[in-house]
């Protein structure tokens, strides 16, 4: 079936099919199963074309959304999502603020970056919690990482391309007064552990599953997560509020399909990554570490505590405050910002399961080995 979908897809594409919000005319239902208007085979008469960047290349911690295409939900509501490989939030945040793409995924630094820049696009989900981390093993750092004063003398591979990565780290040395001490040293997209392992750095910032992938290697591997040291909003859902606002349906559509692809996912690891799979042939050389960073990812970016309070997406007024104070007093972005209109939940639609009750869908009771 999701062959048929993309097949689908390419075939709209080739017709010159509008595909932006407003443009095609979503006819999907508010809720979670379908359309009032659906055909006998329960496909729409009429489907909403978006096209959605991802924070990066296809990987485990973007399984909710690969589900809700794979099976189905996104063609439920009335969408035609085209699941597009990012380079980077802040190149996701750039491509939706010029109109290249309908939806985005990254950071609340990338986009509020991208609106310093005049790109007017705001996050209307809290897809999951931070995953920034500064890793390294003991057989090159000489000890567990457990404190950033740690850091003091040491270099740290980064990348610069990376806002939400690069932003963090430098208002942590600058928190913890040893931005002098430590040397941050270049390096290429995802070359971060190769330099760590051949000694030319001795710790290293990207994410969770950087850390993990060394134990899982039998490394003497350790972690500290950015967000524990300064005020973070992790993978968002960004658009452009104008062009959401021609057609909300499809934005809602799209928010209620992906916290039930989410919750899927959740309940069916197994099952996520043979989606993930299907999309990404070259993930099944990594299918063991893709399913313990999709698990990990499930049970504590996801399924958060304000998720648990409020539901899937939910955003909190004090942590927008708080990190948007954070990057102007480190002169990331600049003053003034109108914190109101960077971000908004109300296109969450919080009376349906998957949103509103997202908790009581899931079970995330795995055995992670960390």
């Amino acid at each position: 079936m999701s062959g048929e979908r993309m097949t689908r897809r390419e075939a709209l594409g080739a017709t010159g099919v509008a595909a932006a919000f407003g443009l095609a005319g979503c006819v999907g239902g508010t809720g979670g199963g379908g359309s009032a208007d659906a055909s006998a085979t329960n496909t729409p008469a009429a489907s909403t074309d978006l096209s959605v960047i991802l924070n990066w290349k296809p990987n485990a911690t973007q399984a909710g959304y690969f589900v809700a295409d794979r099976n189905g939900f996104y063609e439920e509501e009335g969408l035609n999502v085209d699941l597009v490989s990012g380079q980077g939030g802040a190149f996701a945040a750039k491509q939706v603020g010029l109109g290249n793409q309908d939806i985005g995924l990254g950071t609340g630094v990338a986009l509020l970056q991208a609106r310093n820049r005049d790109l007017d696009i705001r996050s209307f989900a809290g897809a999951q919690d931070s995953n920034a981390a500064i890793y390294t093993v003991e057989e090159q750092f000489g000890e567990a990482l457990t404190e950033p004063a740690q850091l003091a003398g040491k270099r740290v591979a980064v990348v610069a391309e990376s806002a939400k990565t690069m932003t963090y780290l430098q208002m942590l040395l600058k928190q913890e007064g040893i931005s002098e001490d430590v040397e941050l040293v270049n390096v290429g997209v995802e070359q971060q552990t190769s330099n760590l392992l051949s000694g030319n750095v001795d710790a290293a910032v990207g994410i969770f599953s950087d850390s993990l992938g060394l134990e899982d290697k039998g490394y003497d591997a350790s972690m500290l997560w950015l967000a524990n040291y300064t005020p973070a909003i992790g993978r968002t859902v960004f658009a452009q509020p104008g062009s959401v606002a021609e057609n909300p349906e499809a934005m809602r559509g799209f928010l209620r399909a992906t916290a039930r692809g989410w919750a899927w996912a959740s309940n069916n690891p197994e099952g996520a990554m043979d989606r993930m799979v299907e999309a990404r042939p070259s993930l099944s050389k990594s299918r063991e570490i893709g399913l313990l960073k999709m698990q990990y990812t499930a049970k504590h970016l996801v399924l958060s505590e304000t998720v648990r309070e409020h539901g899937w997406g939910h955003q909190r007024a004090d942590a927008w405050d708080r990190v948007v104070t954070s990057l102007t007093e480190n002169d990331v972005i600049d003053a003034g910002v109108a914190v109101d209109d960077v971000w908004t939940n109300d296109y969450l639609d919080t009376d349906t399961d998957y949103v509103g009750d997202y908790a009581a869908q899931v079970s995330t009771d795995y055995d992670l080995p960390v």
